[in-house]
């Protein structure tokens, strides 16, 4: 066996199915995959039951009470059998190769204790989806990460015992768990990106509001100022971190992640989807932010979807 899959789900829905499927028919058979059912109340666990008795690769666990994203995590790495563990979420989709190429490159680079990988943002269909490149040396990696995440969650591998020897998951940092952890292994060890598209990484606005956005960026500030100073009580680093974000602006801030997700939604050919994102974000904003939003909605709409430039597919 070669690595470990670890696939939490909470809700995942149809598109589980998707996920599993994309795992299951990996060019390299040799791993276990490890779906853990988070208290889900949709269905998910019906269907985990019915793939768990049809592959033996799957282990199947279920939660009586809900753990939350790092709790669940962190349970998966103390179960895995290997030392090698592949993230993957619930709606996205790996690509064949992508768990050989991630155990011979983690084979061949000792070193290096978390790799990711370039990825696809999943788009209408495939011939919409957008090619995200990263930083794939550890400096460029660790320079960037003082800004912004660089390395996509779900299409990590990483080194079991390097990850639990630092403690794991932080619950603390919730939604940014996974930066924090980044940060906290760059400390002792080294970081890459795979230069390939391994994933195709679905966009996904169900639920997105800006204020879980500014949480989310909250803790993602947190995050960067407990790595620089760890010796820091975590109520110190909250207060540090929002003064910061305050001094940044809460409006410009959130008006940035509106326009980016919004046109990011129709270069992919998900206008619908933006549409609803405009719709939900435009009464959370001042009206003197919604205003330019629109224009820049119409304005990449036209852009995208005249005569000549291919049909909509959302």
């Amino acid at each position: 066996m070669t690595c470990s899959v670890l696939l939490p789900v909470y809700n995942g829905g149809v598109l589980l199915r998707l996920a599993v499927d994309s795992i299951l028919k990996q060019d390299d058979p040799d791993f276990e995959l490890l779906l853990i059912d988070d208290c889900s109340t949709d269905g998910s666990a019906q269907i985990i039951r019915r793939y768990a008795a049809s592959d033996v690769r799957i282990r199947a666990i279920y939660h009586r009470r809900n753990a939350g994203l790092a709790g669940t995590l962190n349970e998966g790495l103390a179960e895995a059998r290997t030392d090698l563990v592949v993230r993957m979420d619930q709606d996205d989709v790996a690509l064949a190769g992508r768990v050989g190429a991630q155990v011979t490159f983690m084979r061949e680079r000792p070193e290096v204790a978390v790799a990711g990988t370039f990825v696809y943002h999943m788009g209408a269909s495939p011939a919409y989806d957008h090619l995200v490149q990263l930083p794939t040396g550890h400096d460029e990696i660790v320079s960037t990460l003082q800004r912004e995440n660089c390395i996509y969650h779900p299409s990590v591998i990483m080194r079991r015992q390097q990850i639990l020897s630092l403690g794991g998951y932080r619950p603390e940092f919730r939604n940014s768990e996974d930066y924090d952890l980044w940060l906290r292994v760059a400390r002792v060890s080294r970081l890459a990106n795979l230069p390939e598209p391994l994933l195709r990484y679905r966009f996904s606005v169900d639920g997105m509001t800006l204020g879980r956005k500014w949480e989310q960026a909250l803790y993602t500030r947190m995050a960067v100022i407990s790595n620089r100073d760890p010796e820091r009580s975590l109520d110190e680093v909250r207060q540090e971190a929002a003064m910061e974000l305050e001094r940044q602006g809460k409006g410009w801030f959130l008006e940035q992640v509106a326009r980016g997700t919004i046109l990011e939604l129709i270069r992919l050919r998900l206008a619908g989807q933006a549409w609803r994102v405009l719709w939900t974000f435009s009464r959370q904003l001042d009206r003197g932010r919604v205003l330019p939003l629109v224009r820049d909605f119409a304005a990449a709409l036209l852009r995208t979807y005249l005569p000549g430039t291919g049909e909509a597919r959302a």
